[in-house]
């Protein structure tokens, strides 16, 4: 297996940082009734959690994601 270069892994990491941001904000605006600091504090570390995995793993984290999201 080839090893990404830089550019791909920053894609990977734009990619799976977005999603996270989404999914982090959509999840602590639904389940958390906190302040507003709160809610990015959660986003952000989504964010970063989601874009660290992607870049890491690639196209297995989005598989996992898509098995785990739909069954």
């Amino acid at each position: 297996m080839v090893k990404p270069d830089r550019t791909e892994k920053g894609i990977r990491f734009g990619c799976g940082f977005a999603f996270g941001l989404l999914v982090g904000f959509l999840a602590a605006a639904r389940y958390m009734y906190h302040s507003a600091g709160w809610l990015a504090t959660v986003a952000f570390a989504a964010a970063l959690l989601c874009g660290w995995l992607a870049m890491r793993r690639g196209d297995e984290f989005w598989e996992s994601l898509r098995h785990w999201w739909w069954f």
